[in-house]
């Protein structure tokens, strides 16, 4: 069932819910109980997004959301992510294998379908695809979701990074603080700290010339600049 939005949660009422809640909005749902399960769905069908419940019988839904980060034909779908453990050690997991959001269990059904909506219209956004030269020597696609700079490919960014790298590129050379980044680029609540972290990572694997261009500026953000 491509298009539809995949449930992975093995409690009955939570997942009937759910399915219910998504398809009064007008979205098709299916729902699967097990990581076997949601695994064998997605080696047939491409979701539209998916709603991964983190403790399922026969393991950790963060197996799920690694295989589809993994496969280049289901990379870019959203991930909502429902657990218990909120703490900042299980999100900074979370999100660093590829979760767009975390939601805690007793789940509010009407905050999941404001986060649905809002990662669907971000999907919606890079679907129209664009292709920006910037200062003569980099170029960013979004429909393949590499970068070039010089002439040499760069592939192996997350989709966090990426879109970090775009979005200050985009925005250069304006100054973006991390809240800015966090509900703007992301559109999560993920802690500031991360914004850190991740530009720390998109550093190491950018080429240095280019790695130089992104700028911490204390107290105030992050910047994109091309040297003089």
């Amino acid at each position: 069932m491509n298009g539809a939005i995949l449930i992975l949660e093995d409690n009955k009422e939570t997942s009937n819910l759910l399915k219910a809640a998504l398809e009064n909005e007008g979205f098709k749902a299916v729902c699967k109980d097990t990581i076997r399960a949601g695994k064998e769905f997605l080696q047939r069908h491409r979701p539209a997004l998916a709603i991964l419940d983190l403790a399922l019988p026969d393991g950790n839904g963060l197996e799920v959301c690694a295989l589809i980060r993994a496969d280049p034909m289901l990379a870019k779908t959203p991930i909502i992510a429902l657990t218990g453990l909120t703490g900042f050690r299980d999100k900074k997991k979370g999100f660093d294998t590829g979760v767009d959001q975390y939601l805690g269990k007793p789940l509010e059904v009407e905050e999941l379908l404001l986060w649905v909506k809002a990662l669907l219209r971000r999907t919606q956004w890079h679907a129209q695809g664009w292709a920006l030269p910037v200062f003569g020597d980099l170029r960013i696609c979004a429909e393949s979701y590499l970068v070039r700079f010089r002439n040499k490919s760069i592939s192996n960014l997350t989709r966090r990074e990426f879109e970090l790298l775009y979005f200050l590129v985009r925005t250069s050379p304006r100054l973006a603080a991390r809240q800015t980044i966090i509900a703007e680029v992301w559109e999560t609540a993920a802690v500031h700290n991360l914004v850190d972290t991740h530009i720390h990572n998109l550093r190491l694997k950018l080429p240095p010339p280019l790695a130089a261009r992104i700028q911490s500026v204390p107290g105030k953000g992050f910047r994109y600049l091309q040297p003089a």
